[in-house]
């Protein structure tokens, strides 16, 4: 749909009585700020370590440029600020950055802001400073409730804290709240995992994300990973449907791959990115989808700040960008509509091809949508590889 109103093009949109545009077209933001205090022992994402107060403010000034150069008429359903851990930043940077969001773009009434924190890099007073800015949601990571296996994860913070700053984020006003957990950690057993999802259970901790930890090349685990008392295979699939089995009993949805949620308290971020929603990505490695195009920032915190006034363009200078073909299209469809329990639309060729996955019980037809189980859930790469064949 596009309207054409004194000789400019509004795609998505449609004129008010007083020639006002409405964007029917809406996308999320992503803020990437890679600063945190110590990098765990498994993370391979992009984050630094103790930068300098300096480094900080370049960065924060180099954000907002970028912010301000980009140009969309379209409506923001949600923002979500992540890492590294986003407060290391300061909390008044985050609040200068939030503000030219608010400023730049035009966020839908309902729009969901998250921000990641870490047990210890957030005061109550911050927290209520956020929540009165306008942030609405708070994603705190557990990872375990046991001491000794957050030790070995390199986290940098005691079960105990984690509790007290959970307590924080609740008095400071927030009610949509998420935390992460990992599981198959070295030496965990099936009952210490149970612990750590009772702990979360027993705090009504509306959205838990569960993972199953990833030797990733380049950390410290990698490095020492023959070393590694890791859960055979086998183990690691019973921790699993034992994870899914009290979660659903507690009264979580397993609406999303690795999410679990009570209703109502679903990421309405991470689903815009499995319905294939177009989003753009501030900060140094963020990614984006805008205009049919993926497209990524330097992955690097100094070259990024040294081009902020050259690198960052408006949609309309993406023409060297490829679009995506219809074909990319349909198989991004399959390939993110399967990691949600919503599924995907069948037609006769999809049918033939996930038969032997249906009959296995690894996925389901109803209403004509296929989507996994959780026994799907637990092989989805391999489902989604040959589906896309």
């Amino acid at each position: 749909m596009a309207i054409i109103l004194k000789d400019k093009s509004f795609e998505y949109g449609f004129v008010t009585e007083k020639g006002m545009v409405i964007s029917l077209k809406t996308i999320s933001i992503y803020v990437h700020i890679p600063f945190c205090r110590k990098k765990c022992n498994y993370c391979s994402f992009y984050s630094l370590p103790d930068c300098d107060d300096g480094i900080k403010q370049q960065y924060t000034d180099a954000l907002i440029r970028q912010i301000k150069a980009f140009e969309t008429d379209s409506s923001i359903k949600s923002i979500y600020f992540g890492g590294g851990t986003p407060p290391v930043l300061g909390v008044k940077r985050l609040l200068a950055i939030f503000e030219e969001i608010k400023s730049s773009f035009s966020l839908a009434e309902d729009c969901e802001i998250t921000l990641e924190v870490n047990p210890r890099s957030v005061t109550l007073d911050e927290l209520i400073m956020l929540r009165e800015a306008g942030f609405n949601r708070i994603s705190m990571g557990m990872q375990s409730a046991d001491d000794n296996e957050l030790a070995v994860l390199g986290r940098t913070y005691t079960n105990a804290q984690y509790e007290y700053a959970m307590r924080s984020v609740s008095a400071a006003g927030f009610v949509n709240i998420s935390t992460d957990i990992i599981f198959a950690l070295p030496e965990q057993t099936k009952e210490g995992l149970v612990k750590t999802l009772i702990t979360a259970i027993n705090m009504n901790i509306p959205h838990i994300s569960v993972y199953s930890l990833s030797i990733e090349g380049g950390t410290p685990f990698y490095y020492k990973r023959d070393s590694l008392c890791l859960p055979d295979e086998d183990t690691e699939d019973e921790m699993y449907y034992l994870l899914c089995d009290i979660m659903q009993k507690h009264g979580y949805m397993h609406y999303e791959i690795s999410s679990f949620s009570r209703e109502g308290y679903e990421s309405r971020h991470n689903l815009h990115y499995w319905d294939c929603g177009e989003y753009i990505g501030f900060g140094a490695a963020a990614h984006s989808f805008y205009n049919g195009k993926r497209f990524s920032n330097i992955a690097d915190v100094g070259t990024y700040i040294a081009l902020a006034d050259e690198c960052f363009y408006s949609p309309t200078d993406f023409n060297t960008q490829p679009v995506l073909s219809d074909i990319e299209k349909a198989g991004e469809r399959i390939m993110l509509g399967l990691r949600t329990s919503k599924g995907i639309k069948t037609d006769d060729e999809l049918i033939r091809r996930s038969e032997k996955f249906i009959n296995n019980g690894y996925a389901v037809i109803r209403d004509g949508i296929l989507s996994l189980t959780d026994k799907g859930y637990r092989i989805s790469n391999s489902i989604i590889a040959e589906l896309l064949v």
